[in-house]
């Protein structure tokens, strides 16, 4: 079903306060770096979050440019610290059927505490909105739970 710019502003507008405060009665705010104004470490890190969800550029466009900012570029290859989505080049370039790591779109990241099944399902539904138009490698978006 399309999902048109206003419709998906005013889910996340309601969306992020429940997260938010679902981090409260856990006492888990702690997790939340308010001071990072741009965005590229907030809701990172360790911590009990029970999805991360991976996106390829299509979905950050579809966003508001605030939420967007919660998001951050992760690498294809794993690096040093453990961090991205593949363990091996090889790896990537078998999933996506490219001969090269360069042909492969940037990834994006958020992850999200005690997200409900109706909640990641919504994110997910984001796929239909550019699936198949894209012409690159990644146009689905990755679940991994925490």
């Amino acid at each position: 079903m399309y999902k048109n710019k206003k419709e998906i502003e005013k889910w996340i507008k309601a969306f992020n306060p429940e997260q938010v405060e679902r981090m409260r009665v856990d006492n888990y705010l702690d997790h939340i770096d308010e001071g990072d104004i741009n965005g590229s470490k907030r809701f990172r890190g360790g911590g009990n979050w029970s999805v991360e969800l991976v996106v390829p550029q299509a979905v950050l466009d579809l966003l508001p440019e605030w939420e967007s900012k919660n998001w951050w570029q992760v690498g294809v290859v794993m690096d040093e610290d453990g961090e991205g989505i593949f363990k091996s080049e090889q790896k990537a370039l078998d999933e996506y059927g490219v001969k090269s790591i360069d042909e492969i779109n940037a990834h994006f990241a958020r992850r999200f505490y005690d997200l409900s099944l109706d909640e990641e399902e919504w994110w997910i539904s984001l796929e239909k909105e550019f699936e198949g138009k894209t012409g690159l490698p990644f146009e689905q978006i990755r679940v991994n739970y925490g």
